[in-house]
């Protein structure tokens, strides 16, 4: 079974039912499955990651954040947007201990704003010396915009 025919995360619960067909296998007398609100089929392309109706893709290389952000707009994307702090503690998880670039930026130089427009909401705990935002595992931080780091492009699953 492929991560296109569902996604279960760790907060969810699975409930199952006799004779449901399980992504494109029907196995006789197999328990079928229908999932809580909280978990739905993923739509992500292959090498994105599905979490809370949105996908993730994790870059492989480095980059400056404008080429990074450009990269994730190839994908139909932008730089990570973090809405809430469960999309934060996975991403944090999921980046492991290499920074990667979100989608976080004061290019004016006045306030912070995400890639998708909206102005930044003070629920982070952060450092903000420099002028592009960044995460790892541990934190949230920002350095020179020119850096190359790794990326997180998110986009909302189909």
């Amino acid at each position: 079974m492929t991560s296109e025919d569902y996604t279960v995360t760790e907060s969810s619960s699975v409930h199952l039912e006799r004779g449901q067909k399980m992504g494109q296998y029907n196995c006789p007398d197999q328990p079928k499955f229908s999932m809580s609100s909280d978990v739905h089929a993923s739509s992500c392309s292959d090498d994105w990651v599905a979490h809370r109706r949105k996908c993730y893709l994790f870059s492989t290389t480095t980059n400056s954040w404008t080429l990074a952000q450009n990269s994730c707009s190839k994908h139909g994307a932008t730089l990570a947007v973090i809405d809430s702090e469960k999309d934060m503690i996975f991403l944090k998880r999921y980046a492991g201990r290499s920074d990667h670039w979100i989608g976080l930026q004061n290019a004016a130089g006045r306030m912070w704003k995400w890639s998708n427009g909206k102005e930044y909401h003070t629920w982070l705990n952060w450092t903000e010396s420099e002028k592009c935002a960044f995460l790892n595992n541990t934190d949230v931080n920002s350095a020179q915009c020119e850096k190359k780091l790794h990326w997180i492009c998110s986009k909302p699953s189909r």
